[in-house]
């Protein structure tokens, strides 16, 4: 796992090369407030594919803390990206105030591998040490947190032997139930920051209350107006009209959702899964003996309140996932409406695709190309399935139509035989 990081330099020969990135004196001043007891020793840059830029600190009482920090001005950002540190510090401020009792996951007897028994959120968020929003302490918003242990699981998986993956998925499967376990502290929909107000700033007396959408169908077209607003301002060719009809037509599926519960969008996200083998940093050791752990997320920014299947671990779930989904929800049901699920999985698909789509010609990559050819054909995909349910919708409604218009003729018909 150290292989994947970059080399660790002192905080001191560092000062001139990070002095444009990370103004560390300002850090050492607010680090003897967070933690009075330690000064700041080494500072690492961590490589990651995540908005925030990433640093490791390491204290001298051998703690270590990890500073996100945001996105410099260069750096193009959707709508719902504007405020990715504050939702962040508000969700696991939330969480952390909740009642994270474990979630049961049963294990394997044929493995070969421990399994373990609970999967707790209070393991998996890690604990914030301090936050602000304002651009007042050190040019950019930021927060310090306790540092999760472990690597990307991106960084891992080819090492992964098959038990393995599938502990991790159920693992995955336990935590993002344990989330759907939480619900909207004020019974609204929307993004965390739609929902809650950030109880790390000091609300003017003049601003309007923290309100999300009384329906998940509103909250969920917030969303998806959000995102194609932003391929219309860098002019993406994408077919807009036909994706918000599509969705103002079946939206009402959306409004069978009524108890708005806790989802990470990318809880399931390969580079956003945290893993610990256990292997005492051999990350390419070909052992099955290892523990293997999910030790948490990289980001904790993509919170949203509303129906648990709009998750990207939905969009195509392994059997592992599945299990720990099904043995970490005990007897509760949390997928309401669920003969309709299909309708709302392609409706999920067809956003998370616009986003991939639009979030290339925002922030183009070396490989954006096939990024962006992969996204484009899942929204076809999507929209070719949306049109046969608009078509079978229609058909079932013209055939009631017509049934009804037959009963009235019929009924009017033996009217008139008996006024006859």
């Amino acid at each position: 796992m150290s292989s994947s990081r970059r080399p660790p330099v002192s905080s001191r020969p560092n000062m001139t090369s990070l002095m444009y990135s990370l103004p560390l004196r300002r850090l050492k001043e607010i680090l003897s407030h967070v933690v009075p007891e330690a000064t700041l020793g080494p500072v690492e840059e961590l490589p990651s594919t995540q908005l925030p830029r990433l640093y490791s600190l390491s204290m001298s009482d051998d703690r270590k803390l990890l500073l996100s920090f945001a996105p410099s001005l260069a750096v193009r950002l959707l709508r719902q990206e504007a405020s990715i540190l504050s939702s962040e510090a508000t969700l696991v401020y939330f969480i952390a105030g909740s009642d994270c009792r474990p979630a049961e996951m049963a294990g394997s007897a044929d493995s070969g591998i421990e399994t373990p028994n609970t999967v707790s959120l209070s393991e998996v968020v890690p604990r914030l040490l301090k936050h602000s929003s304002n651009n007042r302490e050190m040019a950019y918003p930021y927060s310090i947190f306790e540092e999760t242990t472990g690597a990307p699981l991106s960084t891992l998986s080819v090492y992964l032997s098959l038990p393995e993956r599938r502990l991790v998925d159920r693992q995955v499967g336990s935590m993002a139930r344990a989330l759907a376990s939480l619900t909207s502290p004020n019974g609204t929909f929307g993004t965390v920051t739609q929902v809650m107000a950030n109880p790390f700033s000091i609300a003017l007396p003049s601003a309007p209350p923290v309100a999300g959408s009384q329906t998940w169908s509103e909250a969920f077209n917030t969303l998806l107006e959000g995102v194609l607003r932003d391929g219309e301002d860098m002019r993406v060719l994408l077919p807009y009209e036909t994706v918000r009809e599509h969705c103002q037509r079946l939206s009402w599926h959306l409004d069978a959702i009524t108890l708005p519960r806790l989802v990470v969008l990318d809880a399931g996200n390969e580079t956003n899964v945290m893993l610990d083998r256990g292997l005492d940093g051999n990350a390419s050791s070909s052992s099955t003996g290892g523990h293997v752990k999910v030790t948490g997320l990289r980001s904790w920014s993509q919170g949203v309140f509303g129906d648990p299947l709009i998750g990207e671990v939905f969009d195509n779930p392994n059997e592992g996932f599945l299990e720990g989904w099904q043995a970490g929800g005990g007897n509760e049901d949390v997928i309401e409406d669920e003969p309709n699920a299909g309708v709302r999985l392609l409706l999920y698909r067809c956003y998370r695709a616009v986003v991939s789509i639009v979030t290339e010609h925002y922030r183009p990559q070396a490989d954006s190309s096939r990024r962006e050819l992969d996204g484009r054909r899942k929204l076809t995909s999507a929209l070719s399935e949306l049109e046969k349910i608009d078509v079978a919708v229609s058909d079932a409604l013209k055939r009631s139509r017509s049934l009804s218009v037959e009963a009235s003729d019929e009924e009017s018909s033996k009217r008139q035989k008996v006024a006859e």
